[in-house]
């Protein structure tokens, strides 16, 4: 439903997006994550025909997105910039009803129109409210309810959630599954990556105007984490088990905390059995082994080079393996 090729748009001085290739299947969601000045909202504004590319294609449902297509590309699209106008006088039934006729639908279908908008973003009972008396969270709601008002295939939205409070927050994922799962392809921005992650099928990265990482968020995760870390349950002295697991090649660091050991662990899945077996014969009781998972926003920190140690940064790879009173130490270079 959406795909680019070569897709750029150059300001100069570094600036734009860079030979993009975007591909979004229907009824997917697909997560576009960035830093500031990444090229986000550039790209979003290409595949809406409000920016003509550099150089490269855009294309909506197989239309490239062209001077001459724009009237067809607009009628597939609803998009939902990171902030827009409303009119703050009118009730929110008045301000669906104007833009159902910006939108030139037929006076005999705008109610059953804005009916139906109301019941896919739940927000029937603000129908009598002004504009400017609504709620940040109330405002994303109804400006997502005139996106949808002329049913497009495929929805844009420019952080949705931002600046949105948690309660909001769940109310606006639970909103875009609901129009996913009935059949709107969707692709959001946002930087509020745990949001991305449980609710996109997809997700592209993208760094300096350059699409660094894509595919479905647990292949993201999978390849980009920086290193496997391993939690073991013990019943065995803590000092011994950490001893140990330091003389296996394979681990890089460990921290011990209580009964549970935490290993920075360098070697293949096959190893994690020799691991196991080799603390065994050193006498160290294994309750439980398990790996903890990578989450998405460790993945895009190391996709972007940004995931080196800040000020109080803690865990393996930070020279600080474990929180608390926990020992912990590196093996010697």
């Amino acid at each position: 439903m959406i795909r680019t090729k070569g897709l750029t748009k150059d300001y100069g001085g570094g600036r734009g997006v860079f030979d993009l290739d975007l591909h979004v299947p229907k009824g997917r969601i697909f997560g576009y994550i960035g830093p500031n000045g990444s090229g986000k909202t550039t790209t979003i504004r290409l595949l809406c025909g409000l920016l003509r590319p550099t150089t490269g294609q855009a294309f909506i449902n197989d239309i490239e997105v062209r001077s001459r297509n724009l009237r067809e590309i607009r009628r597939l699209i609803g998009y939902m910039p990171d902030d827009f106008g409303v009119y703050d006088h009118m009730s929110v039934w008045e301000y669906l009803d104007f833009f159902c006729a910006a939108y030139r639908i037929p006076p005999k279908e705008r109610k059953e129109r804005i009916q139906q908008v109301f019941e896919w973003t739940e927000a029937s009972d603000m129908r009598d409210y002004r504009v400017a008396s609504l709620s940040r969270g109330m405002h994303q709601r109804i400006g997502l309810a005139r996106t949808l008002l002329h049913d497009p295939e495929i929805l844009i939205l420019d952080e949705p959630a931002s600046g949105l409070d948690p309660y909001a927050r769940v109310q606006m994922r639970a909103t875009i599954c609901r129009l996913r799962d009935a059949g709107k392809t969707i692709l959001l921005s946002s930087h509020i990556l745990p949001e991305l992650a449980s609710v996109c099928d997809l997700v592209g990265i993208i760094e300096n105007g350059r699409l660094v990482a894509t595919g479905a968020v647990d292949e993201i995760t999978h390849r980009h984490r920086e290193h496997v870390v391993l939690t073991l349950s013990i019943d065995s002295d803590a000092d011994r088990a950490l001893t140990a697991a330091l003389q296996f090649p394979a681990v890089g660091e460990a921290a011990v905390s209580g009964n549970e050991l935490r290993l920075v662990f360098n070697g293949t899945r096959a190893q994690v059995a020799d691991l196991n077996r080799f603390l065994v014969e050193h006498d160290v009781r294994v309750m439980e082994l398990k790996e903890e998972e990578t989450d998405l926003e460790s993945a895009f920190l190391a996709v972007t080079g940004r995931a080196e140690a800040g000020p109080g940064k803690t865990g393996p790879g930070s020279g600080n393996p474990s929180p608390g009173n926990a020992a912990g130490t590196h093996r010697d270079s």
